[in-house]
């Protein structure tokens, strides 16, 4: 009888297994199932209900709704090349600053031009006599800051006065 006993258990503890393994297999293909069909049914339905909610709201914009949108684009793409250029420019404002106290004040300059590349600021400049511009070239020699300064193209001017060119090229440290 102790034979007959062990078969039995040995059988029920076989059939039991197989149930939990059956169960366990589909509870898994319950679960691959259901991830196939949220993804490839129900996301997709969701995502196209989005894209006509979004259709239908953009055609009830107005035409100045729509006219803002396009200009703040505008604007932003401006913003943005203008940020390029502040944020690769070196600063310039402490050589305005300083170039300010330099000029001789019998001295009017225009076309300016500045390098910062090559340190370089060139300009045109006038004044009623030649008297100033010798002046300015002393200011420009005692300057620690200046490597060095070419004045060029002296000239009388046609309705009295004098003009010039000036190109300065100053030290790293001014644009700092």
């Amino acid at each position: 009888m102790a034979i007959e006993l062990k078969e039995k258990k040995e059988e029920e503890d076989s059939i039991s297994k197989k149930i939990v393994f059956l169960i366990a297999f589909l509870l898994f293909a319950l679960m691959v199932f259901s991830y196939f069909f949220l993804k490839n049914v129900i996301i997709v339905k969701n995502e196209a209900k989005i894209t006509e909610i979004n259709q239908q709201v953009s055609s009830q914009k107005s035409i100045e709704m729509i006219e803002m949108e396009s200009s703040a684009k505008e604007a932003e793409i401006l913003i943005g090349d203008y940020k390029i250029l502040f944020d690769g420019r070196a600063k310039t404002s402490n050589f305005f600053k300083t170039f300010e106290n330099w000029v001789h004040p019998q001295i009017y300059y225009s076309d300016f031009s500045l390098s910062t590349d090559s340190r370089t600021a060139t300009m045109k400049g006038a004044t009623d006599y030649f008297g100033p511009i010798i002046q300015q070239m002393d200011i420009l020699k005692n300057q620690a800051l200046v490597e060095s300064y070419t004045v060029s193209n002296v000239k009388l001017a046609d309705v009295g006065g004098v003009t010039f060119d000036l190109s300065i090229t100053f030290k790293q440290e001014l644009l700092k």
